[in-house]
């Protein structure tokens, strides 16, 4: 029949994620199509209109057109399929991907225009669909594949070993200086109930100096500045692990531009001591961690059959973030089987206790093929029957629970893991420089006010987020006023180029020109270099704070915060007084652009 025509669509959640998996559907084609073939790539966001992605589509006149189909883009792609069938009413609608691969029939009867769903990994079998449409293999012989009537939820195809590399010259050009991907193993040795990676599948690798090395060294040189390895646990094989980990770190400054960071996601109580030298003795900021914590209580853990030493792990994601050297990223999940309100709350307070740089407190979903969705005898709970299929509530959980994790959820994540008020949260709640409070009940409170603020005036500024906390911190701790105020300050300097503060940070001060001064003279200001100038008050002595706004710390997101007494610094020498009345703009707000 010619040269087919195939087109590949990938729906991403926001722009700045490529797209990985249609690349890999390209590679195979390459490695296994019996004829001629032409492929495109086309990319897309769910925050877009169906209709522009849809004349792209139709502009490439497929014969095969495939979609890759997950979570957060099913929805999305079932409102796209009746506008491109109606466009393309001879070309064949292959559907892929975890969120129809495992409830194929299903899908098909919810996304009628689709003609096939291919089940599994794809790299041979949609090659081979693809030989089919050329009439040079017969629907047979495509493994993992569900037709249109046929019964059955299909077979899950899988690979026995790696499949061919996904980048290309094209590959290349599309990504754009976008979040790159890199697999280097395939499969998981686990078989956690709430995930899809552990279902019996054999860990894949690739190899490390024919392929794993080369792959990374091109997409560091494709002006990507965040890599994240999908592999599903990166240190299953930590001998491995290490010996990839430890060539980044050889070439980092080389082959490896600097500022270039990889992202790993790995087990906690797989962390060996050679791995963690490794990272303290690595570029700042090289590397980037995710650990899935899940949960901090054991018996919860066994029921989702997920072993794990907790006393190890805590003892080895401590040890790793006090190297200093690299981003920490921890996960919690409610919802597990068998852990109430009161124990995830204690889980998460020893989470945070660790000081990750990112605590994500995530909500249990159950996804089609996971034992969790499965089992439903064994692991009772109601949830939501759309996408992304959210628990509401368990045996051990009410929706009354649910919400009063919302509310600390977003505190969680405008508050710390946004990295704005990182001095401000270690003070709050340590239990020797500070008040001690627990981190549960800090985040539950200050997620109430953001909810009743933004009840009321909807999403809020950084100003008005600032506003919220300050208001409410100082009518929980109405001794503290002065510190919280100074704390929240020193923080917005830290985290934030500017010269404009939120009301509630300011404080007239007649000093603020003669320190700026003295400041100049003392510690010239960079050139081209924005500077932030402010007043501490809480101290025995006021101090006068500065920033330049240089360079980020690479781990932290935080720019070096400077502190002199303001006696010190205004004792070098006479200065003059400031022109006209004294400004409410001293006490923070920045000056010397």
């Amino acid at each position: 029949m010619g040269v087919a025509r195939v087109s590949l669509v990938s729906v991403a959640s926001q722009y700045v994620h490529s797209a990985l998996a249609p690349w890999c559907l390209v590679a195979g084609l390459k490695a296994y199509a019996r004829g001629a073939f032409e492929a495109v790539v086309l990319e897309g966001t769910v925050n877009e209109a169906p209709r522009r992605l849809l004349e792209e589509i139709v502009a490439s006149r497929p014969d095969v057109l495939g979609f890759s189909c997950y979570i957060w883009n099913v929805g999305w792609v079932a409102r796209l399929l009746p506008l491109v069938r109606a466009a393309l009413p001879g070309a064949w609608l292959v559907l892929g991907g975890p969120e129809v691969g495992h409830r194929a029939a299903d899908a098909l009867n919810r996304m009628p225009e689709a003609d096939f769903v291919l089940c599994g990994e794809g790299e041979l079998p949609f090659a081979r669909l693809v030989d089919a449409w050329q009439g040079l293999a017969g629907l047979e012989e495509v493994p993992g594949l569900v037709a249109r009537g046929q019964m059955g939820a299909g077979v899950i195809h899988q690979h026995h070993e790696m499949q061919p590399s996904p980048y290309s010259a094209d590959y290349f050009r599309a990504l754009g200086g976008r979040i790159a991907y890199l697999e280097t193993s395939r499969g998981c040795p686990y078989a956690c109930a709430f995930c899809l990676s552990g279902r019996g599948e054999r860990l894949r690798q690739a190899p490390l100096e024919t392929r794993v090395f080369p792959e990374v060294l091109a997409l560091a040189r494709s002006g990507a500045r965040t890599i994240k390895l999908v592999d599903r646990t990166f240190n299953a094989d930590r001998a491995r692990a290490r010996r990839i980990m430890a060539f980044m770190a050889a070439e980092h400054g080389r082959g490896i531009p600097r500022g270039i960071t990889f992202h790993f996601e790995v087990a906690g109580d797989l962390l060996d001591e050679e791995t963690i030298a490794l990272v303290a003795a690595s570029p700042k900021g090289l590397f980037q961690f995710e650990i899935g914590l899940q949960s901090m209580d054991e018996r919860t853990l066994r029921l989702s059959r997920r072993q794990t030493d907790l006393g190890h792990l805590t003892q080895q994601v401590r040890r790793l973030i006090a190297t200093g050297k690299a981003h920490v990223h921890l996960d919690l999940i409610a919802g597990l089987p068998g852990e109430g309100l009161d124990q995830f709350i204690r889980g998460f307070n020893q989470a945070f206790a660790l000081r990750p740089q990112a605590l994500q407190l995530g909500f249990l979903k159950l996804l089609h093929g996971s034992a969790m969705r499965e089992q439903p005898e064994t692991y009772p709970c109601a949830f939501d029957p759309e996408p992304p299929y959210q628990v509401r509530s368990t045996p051990c959980m009410g929706a009354d629970d649910f919400a009063v994790l919302a509310r600390a959820e977003r505190a969680l994540d405008k508050l710390h893991n946004s990295g704005r008020f990182q001095g401000s949260l270690a003070w709050l709640t340590d239990d020797q420089l500070g008040p001690g409070i627990p981190a549960f009940q800090l985040f539950e409170r200050l997620g109430g006010a953001i909810q009743r603020q933004e009840a009321q005036g909807g999403s809020l500024s950084l100003d008005g987020l600032t506003e919220t906390v300050h208001q409410a911190l100082t009518a929980w701790l109405p001794g503290e006023a002065a510190l919280i105020r100074d704390m929240l300050l020193r923080d917005r300097l830290a985290s934030t180029p500017t010269t404009v503060l939120p009301a509630c940070l300011k404080r007239p001060d007649a000093r603020y020109h003669a320190a700026k001064r003295a400041l100049a003279r003392r510690h010239p200001r960079p050139t081209g270099t924005q500077r932030a100038i402010g007043f501490l008050y809480a101290g025995t002595a006021d101090q006068v704070i500065w920033c330049d706004y240089t360079e980020k710390d690479p781990v932290t997101g935080l720019y070096e915060v400077s502190t002199l007494t303001a006696e010190e610094l205004l004792s070098q020498g006479p200065a003059s007084p400031p022109p006209g009345p004294a400004r409410p703009r001293g006490a923070g707000c920045a000056g010397g652009r």
